[in-house]
């Protein structure tokens, strides 16, 4: 069945190559050579990760219990692993790892998470919530206010520790900065 999902995921790409998507106020023509699928950062959650919470929401005892926490912990390690080897926009905010902070202050890799601030000086967030974008040049440093979109290929590992525990790889292609009007955020 996932198989089935993946090949027709990849077909509805390729029959929208010709259309254009507006996106961070630029028009992103979809080619063949540039095939690009925006996305948010609930397109990065499986549609049943958190099925396990009552309707009602979740409840200060809940938090005591050691099976939800294990299914929230669970949660968070999920995948949509239909985004593996897709070419994807998402727009967020950079923490910079192995700063170059020679004139330029450049980095080749960095986690992108969907808030300001996120894995400073809080939690980071859920792995599935964050992505490691690595780049084969270096490229500018943003500070943690400026919201970035970027463009790139997906691949799901194991956890990454030296990357606050991200599942989700990217290699880079495009990084850009973008306004905060421009943040799709999924909500």
């Amino acid at each position: 069945m996932k198989y089935l999902f993946s090949i027709f995921f990849k077909l509805l790409i390729i029959f929208s190559l010709h259309s254009t998507i507006i996106y961070a106020n630029d028009s992103i023509e979809i080619t063949e050579q540039n095939s690009v699928l925006p996305i948010t950062w609930t397109d990065l959650l499986p549609v049943d990760a958190f099925d396990f919470i009552p309707e009602g929401g979740v409840t200060d005892e809940m938090w005591s219990d050691q099976e939800f926490l294990l299914a929230v912990e669970k949660a968070g390690l999920a995948t949509v692993s239909e985004l593996d080897g897709i070419n994807i926009r998402l727009t967020g905010f950079m923490v910079p790892l192995d700063v170059d902070f020679g004139e330029a202050e450049t980095v080749t890799e960095f986690v992108l998470v969907p808030s300001a601030g996120m894995c400073m000086h809080v939690p980071p967030p859920p792995p599935n919530q964050m992505l490691m974008v690595r780049f084969d040049r270096p490229i500018r440093i943003r500070h943690m206010y400026q919201p970035i979109g970027i463009n790139g290929v997906v691949s799901i590992d194991e956890p990454n520790d030296e990357a606050f525990g991200s599942i989700y790889n990217v290699t880079g292609e495009l990084v850009e900065d973008v306004s905060y009007k421009d943040l799709d955020l999924g909500r």
